[in-house]
């Protein structure tokens, strides 16, 4: 009777939206690591342009983006799901906010991103549609900012325990700042592209922080 009424409170005054919160990192970690592996190479020859439009025309365009989509989708319904935990919210204040925002802003470039392929013509040609200049938008500021902010994240979250830890902190670092210099510059320089593979760390810091969450904040009832 003295165990059960130890743990039991415990299972009720853990917030199991910050258990669905973690989940959804691990899920989005794993989608974000496997998009970089699916997204065409695209052709070395030609310019910018050429080289945008063997991508956008490559029949690996959608699969790969869709799961990217899903990625930035599961990392903001994260991200949101967490601020309503205080015990994360409190330690990472307007880190976590800040974060969120720009986690629902890029999945909304994902979405851009996905559906660029419908304009694979206009590209070739050297036109600019609105949807062109979205997804250039998305490229070289959104997806910069989401690099951003998933360092930002890790440093804090590291820091302070309320977002994985130090150990994988550098992973988060690592993979988010070489998202956001290879996304900001791939439109104009070809200096920063082999740091695409480097900026899968970004999806192994949340899938460790993720898990590393979940752990913490498991019920003591389901650990005996």
């Amino acid at each position: 009777m003295t165990t059960a009424s130890r743990t039991r409170p415990t299972a009720t005054t853990t917030p199991r939206v910050a258990r669905t919160g973690f989940l959804f990192l691990v899920v989005g970690g794993v989608a974000f690591f496997a998009g970089g592996p699916l997204h065409p190479q695209g052709s070395d020859e030609g310019d910018k342009t050429e080289q945008l439009h063997s991508m956008l025309v490559d029949s690996a365009w959608y699969p790969a983006h869709l799961v990217a989509l899903l990625g930035f989708a599961c990392v903001a319904a994260g991200l949101l799901a967490l601020r309503r935990d205080p015990a994360v919210h409190d330690r990472l204040g307007r880190t976590l906010s800040i974060g969120a925002v720009v986690a629902v802003v890029a999945t909304l470039g994902a979405v851009v991103h996905l559906f660029a392929a419908t304009q694979a013509a206009d590209v070739e040609h050297g036109h600019t549609t609105p949807l062109v200049a979205a997804f250039m938008g998305v490229e070289t500021i959104v997806n910069p900012a989401w690099g951003l902010m998933i360092a930002a994240l890790a440093v804090v979250g590291g820091r302070t325990r309320a977002l994985g830890n130090k150990i994988v902190m550098p992973f988060g670092v690592l993979g988010g700042l070489a998202f956001a210099l290879a996304t900001a510059t791939i439109a104009f320089v070809d200096t920063f592209d082999p740091l695409f593979p480097v900026a899968g760390l970004a999806g192994v810091w949340l899938v460790a922080a993720g898990l590393v969450g979940l752990v913490r904040r498991a019920p003591e009832g389901a650990m005996s």
